[in-house]
């Protein structure tokens, strides 16, 4: 199946907040108001929580390379949702390696004519072991 022009805009920001390795970058395609939920205990309303958040777990980061496994995006007029399971390897300054499941969930709205997002909500998989594969049907 084609993706279309709106799931590949949708896909290449989700893949462009994946990959990044600052603030600026990470929040580019964020609403003002928007809503996060992030893998530690942390949520925020609005873009400088976010930032402040993003900024201070970056610094601690030698290198972080996301894997997209899994990904869905579904559009409904100017709504559109994409959710992924990403496979992380983060090396830390101090050089230990991490490594862990995401599962990601970006809903944007198209505003103004550009897709901007108003909620994210990330999460790793909490207590015995999943091989990040999404079960259908």
């Amino acid at each position: 199946m084609t993706k279309s022009t709106d799931e590949k805009a949708l896909t290449d920001i989700v893949k462009e907040m994946a990959t990044s390795m600052t603030a600026e970058q990470s929040t580019r395609h964020w609403a003002d108001d928007a809503l996060w939920f992030d893998i530690p205990a942390f949520a925020s309303r609005g873009l400088g929580p976010a930032k402040k958040m993003f900024d201070r777990v970056f610094s601690g980061f030698k290198s972080c390379d996301i894997d997209i496994l899994e990904e869905d995006v579904k559009i409904s007029g100017d709504i559109g949702i994409v959710c992924t399971v990403q496979k992380a390897k983060i090396v830390l300054r101090n050089g230990e390696t991490k490594h862990a499941w995401v599962r990601q969930t970006d809903c944007f709205e198209r505003r103004g004519g550009e897709w901007k997002l108003f909620h994210e909500h990330a999460s790793s998989p909490a207590g015995g072991e999943w091989d990040g594969k999404i079960i259908t049907g």
